[in-house]
């Protein structure tokens, strides 16, 4: 038994975390007539090339498309698999050009572990219920070492369908997880609905197991203040006894487990769904199973793709190679009304992008068309400042005549194919106005046939409304810049070739300033020791005289006119820092030289520093186009990522700011806490609603974030082993005290572009009514503490904001228990209401700002054994707008003695579905020994109470820790139970 207790420690490892989140918009995966097909794979250039990657991947998605198939009721598999090669490979004749394909598009990543949780499957999941991951995470040791693979998760085409529902389907977990930084769910909870009323966390209900201490591995005792199994107390799995059919959500390694649970009263009932059960899934899907959700998906709504009986579910293979080369053709209106100040900004940001952005060996090209097109300058290689100058000089400077778009694109097409093949290249399209011919849509399918990327840059409100359908049809991204807004065309310019050069050039600052004539204006800014090389600060105007730039770095030298590092062109000042810029506050004033207003755009860059991970920030809204009904409020969210690495950067300001069609800019806070637009806390994925929509047109986005509070942590993990009790938490992907720490960040200050989304149908005179906005859903609501002798309940939860997550607190807050589940999440509003009397600290009707935590204490009317209340929540307005009902939690009040007088006892299924042979499992009775050894657990299982997917314990370090700990463990004892399933327990 020694090495039951061995692989129970190994056992523990799930917890759904969020990575590195860059956010492209998903390669669009298409599913017709049962088959997925464009399933994009890529592996990282960074991984080191071994041919072992791309065969194993060949089998997992064979496997998969098997088991997806199962598991979907012959509705679905895999059909056709593309495997994207990086450059920094061999070369190889079956490997077929990339084109719009890119690794930071694609569904499955193959990269470098994540340091949280190793090798650990994972899916980026930053949307709610419903909304469909980014990109599911693979590591290369995962995918190469079948063996480690299976020990730690399960068979891999079981884990890879796990994955498909988080990042396909939006699906949640259904197990309980414990998050050190926040967001945690309950690993048992207290049961209306069930005998005895302390139940594992589970779907289905017939999940057999045993609950157990995680770290002593003797019996679980209640903790008086929840009325729960105390915090280490874990369900473990029966593998031999479980007859479960059901979750690939909860415990999909369970070689029983075949499919999703679902909620039909005349499906198979062992994987019925279990809605009372506190996890993900039923909190963020309001109870709904997965096959619920699946069901409204386009997948399956309506009956789409019914079952149908196939005679392979083998995938076909598609391997694809990226190009070593970067070509990028600039093709730039130049009609009438281009003139003026924005011919002129135009030619400013895109020398500037020529001369500072684009690296050597990068290939570019610029065209111009107004009425007709013509190639300005063909594509080339830079590769020499001669080839830089000679690009610049064919930036255009005057405009004049009609808008041909169509003839643009064709020329930029022209362009490419005279270089080469134009496979993966990219037209960055920038335009004011409307085409004056009618063929913009007609060369669509060239550009798709050549697997050509449009970026589109629309300059004013009147720019043509089918600049971003074009751009997201060939895999582009759509930006915006209002009249004289040099930043917003400087950040699209630059995310053009960061995302195709996959760029790690970062942008510390991008602003303007209005400067009265003769006037100095002063600020700063810092470089941390993330970043420094290759600094670059640029100061450009459009009119009037040079400014004058004086600049003091963190130690003092001054730098100004006639400093080597100080460069003057006609219209820019630059100051490029050589070797590593020092770390710290950088000064700078500006001095306007002429006589009336000047306008200066301040822009700075910097590179990492001594192979550091820098702090990073990427933006994304929630949708490209709006269609605003009055009857139905309309809003998208806007998601903000700040990372270090692949870790998450907490605390940070991060605020986005909207350019409005009518040129007003607002600006909303982005919060990590987990409440309204935000699904996880301290995921390093800032998120908010928005909602104030002034009028029809185009809303530009950019996302700045620093450290101006000086707040801002980021996550280390210490792989040390202290000494003592096994230093981690059982059930998290984290090693627990000194081993996981938040260290401080010095100040920095980002800048990124979030792109752009439309919106038509904004009423006259504006957009919403506030009024008609309720507070956004509470999903936090849990139980803190609960007290047999005061008869008491303190709940706690984030209190809501008067319209969604935002304005004043929210005017009062409904809360409504009862003594039975069904009757609670059926029936909200004719539950009981806790009144006044009962509410012995805290209010009702004076929360908190948005944001922060309201607690409660509660008067129960009774308590004793098998007394179990329920509690919800729903926060409401000034107008009586209120919220959706909360996620339901319960509170168990029966007498709770340490130790237990009485031992535990828990059923494996609850009246959800009759047990034809119920079995108890003891907590507390010692069991005899068994005469045969029977496992318990599957010996080459070393993964998870959970599964596999999201969030390990850091493998290689519980590895080690338990092969240590299994030495001393002697003293482990066991019994079959008469249903031939194992009840382990274990001495002191």
């Amino acid at each position: 038994m020694a090495a039951i207790r061995c692989r129970w420690i190994l056992l523990q490892s799930a917890l759904v975390w969020c990575s590195q989140a860059v956010f492209n918009r998903p390669n669009e995966i298409k599913l017709e007539n049962n088959e997925y097909t464009d399933v994009l794979v890529a592996i990282h250039k960074d991984v080191p090339e071994d041919q072992q990657i791309v065969d194993r991947l060949k089998e997992i998605f064979t496997e998969a498309s098997q088991d997806l198939y199962v598991a979907t009721n012959n509705r679905t598999f895999f059909k056709e698999v593309k495997i994207l090669i990086p450059n920094t490979w061999t070369k190889k004749p079956e490997y077929l050009p990339a084109g719009t394909k890119t690794f930071e598009r694609a569904n499955v990543r193959v990269d470098r572990p994540n340091p949280l949780y190793v090798d650990n499957p994972y899916v980026q999941q930053k949307g709610g219920c419903g909304e469909p991951g980014d990109y599911m995470h693979l590591t290369p040791k995962y995918v190469v070492d079948k063996e480690y693979g299976e020990e730690l998760w399960g068979p891999h085409g079981k884990t890879l369908v796990h994955e498909w529902g988080h990042l396909r389907w939006g699906l949640f977990d259904e197990y309980g997880f414990d998050d050190p930084l926040g967001g945690s769910y309950p690993h048992f909870y207290a049961s209306t609905t069930s005998r005895p009323p302390i139940q594992p966390v589970r779907c289905s209900a017939y999940t057999a197991g045993s609950p157990m201490h995680a770290v002593t591995l003797n019996r679980c005792d209640l903790d008086p203040e929840t009325g729960l199994p105390e915090a280490d107390c874990r369900f473990v799995p029966d593998f031999r006894g479980n007859r479960a059919t059901g979750s690939y959500m909860f415990m999909q390694f369970l070689p029983q487990v075949t499919g999703f649970c679902h909620s039909d009263p005349e499906g198979d009932p062992l994987s019925y769904h279990n809605r009372e059960a506190p996890n993900k899934q039923n909190v963020m899907c309001n109870g709904q199973s997965a096959w619920d959700v699946m069901n409204k998906h386009q997948d399956f709504a309506g009956g789409a793709n019914p079952p149908r009986t196939v005679s392979s579910t083998e995938p076909n293979f598609v391997l694809l190679q990226q190009s070593d080369s970067v070509r990028i053709v600039l093709v730039l209106d130049v009609s009438g009304s281009m003139g003026g100040e924005r011919i002129l900004l135009l030619n400013q940001v895109a020398t500037r992008f020529i001369r500072n952005t684009v690296s050597f060996g990068t290939s570019v090209g610029v065209v111009t068309f107004s009425s007709t097109a013509s190639i300005r300058h063909p594509v080339v290689s830079i590769n020499s400042e001669a080839v830089r100058n000679d690009l610049i000089a064919a930036v255009p400077t005057s405009a004049s005549g009609g808008t041909c778009i169509w003839c643009g694109l064709r020329k930029g097409i022209e362009a490419l194919e005279t270089a080469g093949s134009p496979h993966g290249s990219v037209i960055l399209l920038i335009t004011d106005g409307e085409d004056s011919s009618p063929y913009v849509s007609e060369v669509l399918p060239d550009l798709l046939t050549k697997e050509i990327i449009v970026n589109t840059i629309a300059i004013s409100q009147n720019a043509d409304d089918k600049l971003e359908s074009l751009a997201e049809g060939t895999g582009g991204l759509s930006f915006f810049s209002g009249n004289g807004d040099s930043i917003a065309l400087d950040n699209a310019f630059t995310a053009t070739f960061e995302e195709k050069a996959e760029s790690k050039g970062v942008s510390l600052l991008s602003a303007e300033k209005t400067i009265s004539g003769q006037q100095t204006y002063a600020n700063h800014l810092f470089v941390d020791n993330s970043v420094g090389d290759n600094t670059t600060f640029s100061f450009s105007w459009v009119n009037g005289p040079p400014p004058t730039i004086r600049m003091v770095t963190p130690l003092g030298l001054v730098i100004t006119e006639g400093h080597s590092m100080y460069d003057v062109t006609s219209d820019t000042i630059t100051i490029e820092i050589p070797a590593t810029a020092t770390p710290g506050k950088w000064t700078y004033n500006i001095t306007n030289n002429g006589p009336g207003n000047q306008d200066i755009t301040i822009i700075a860059t910097s590179n990492p520093a001594n192979n550091n991970e820098p702090i990073t920030v990427s933006a994304q809204v929630s949708a490209a186009s709006l269609d605003y009904t009055s009857s139905r409020p309309t809003s998208l969210k806007i998601f903000a990522s700040v990372r270090k690495g692949y870790l998450p950067v907490l605390g940070a300001v991060v605020k986005v700011l909207i350019k409005k069609p009518d040129g007003q800019v607002e600006e909303i806070t982005l919060l990590d806490n987990g409440a309204g637009a935000d699904v996880t806390k301290n995921d390093g994925i800032y998120s908010r609603y928005f909602y104030n929509f002034t009028a029809d047109g185009r809303y530009g986005v950019s996302v700045r974030a620093d450290n101006t509070q000086g707040e801002a942590e980021y996550i280390v993990i210490n792989n040390t082993r202290s000494t003592g009790a096994l230093p981690m938490d059982p059930g998290t992907g984290y090693v627990n005290g000194s081993n996981v720490q938040r260290e401080p960040l010095e100040q920095f200050q980002r800048m990124t572009t979030g792109g752009v989304f439309e919106v038509r149908g904004v009423p006259s005179g504006g957009g919403v009514n506030t009024d008609m906005l309720p507070p956004s859903r509470v999903d936090d609501l849990k139980v803190v503490e609960v007290s047999y002798g005061n008869s008491t309940v303190t709940l706690s939860w984030t209190a809501q904001g008067d319209d969604y997550d935002q304005g004043g607190p929210a005017r009062y807050v409904v809360m409504r228990y009862g003594r039975h589940f069904d009757q609670l999440v059926d029936n909200f509003t004719s539950s009981a209401s806790v009144n006044h009397s009962q509410v012995l600290q805290g209010s009702l009707t004076s929360p908190p700002e948005p944001g922060f935590a309201q607690t409660i204490v509660i008067l129960v009317p009774d308590r004793g054994d098998n007394v179990t209340f329920v509690f919800a929540v729903s926060t409401c307005d000034e107008a009586d707008n209120c919220g959706d009902r909360s996620n339901i939690v319960s509170a168990n009040l029966e007498y709770i003695d340490i130790p237990s007088p009485e031992p535990m006892t828990v059923n494996d299924t609850t009246p959800l579905v009759t047990s034809p042979e119920p079995v108890t499992v003891n907590y507390t009775t010692p069991l005899a020994t068994s005469a045969e050894p029977v496992k318990v657990i599957d010996a080459t299982r070393l993964a998870i109470i959970v599964g596999s997917v999201v969030g390990s314990i850091l493998a290689l370090v519980i590895v080690a820790l338990a092969l240590c700990y299994c030495k001393r463990s002697k003293s482990a004892k066991y019994s079959l139970s008469a249903s031939g399933r194992v009840n382990p327990t274990y001495a002191v």
